[in-house]
């Protein structure tokens, strides 16, 4: 189906962020949609999997997904399923110099063609909700003990 990204400019070194950012935990603190989330493996790793269960504007979904790239502090990128949503969700990170970090999250969703109408609900609340994230994103790096 579709895909939606969305990048802000941080000032903060790309290993706090990305410290940050892949914490399963928190994604509910920062992520539109996800309501609760859960490492089901006991370290982040490449094929640890995790449970995210969305909200109901995104079908109520529970995703479990999958770490199928993991390049510390550069990249994550999870792909999951649950009920007719597929999802593949990746968050990069690139040195933007003077100490900061230019961090993008991309969300890639897929269902059958005949519950496309799913997906295009899902996509369009994320589509809204991904710069708001990346601003809540932000005040948890400040929070963040150095």
């Amino acid at each position: 189906m579709g895909r939606i990204s969305a990048s802000v400019a941080l000032p903060y070194p790309p290993e706090l962020v990305f410290r940050v950012a892949t914490r399963v935990a928190d994604l509910p603190r920062w992520m539109p949609e996800v309501v609760s989330a859960e490492m089901l493996d006991p370290v982040l790793a490449v094929g640890s999997r995790a449970r995210l269960r969305l909200s109901a504007a995104a079908a109520g979904a529970e995703i479990i997904a999958a770490v199928t790239q993991l390049e510390p502090p550069t990249r994550l990128v999870m792909n999951g399923s649950g009920g007719p949503l597929g999802v593949k969700v990746a968050v990069s990170l690139r040195d933007a110099g003077a100490g900061g970090t230019e961090a993008t999250v991309e969300v890639e969703l897929a269902t059958p063609p005949f519950l496309g109408f799913v997906a295009r609900e899902v996509e369009r609340k994320l589509d809204a909700g991904l710069p708001g994230a990346l601003e809540r994103l932000r005040a948890l790096i400040e929070a963040e003990p150095a």
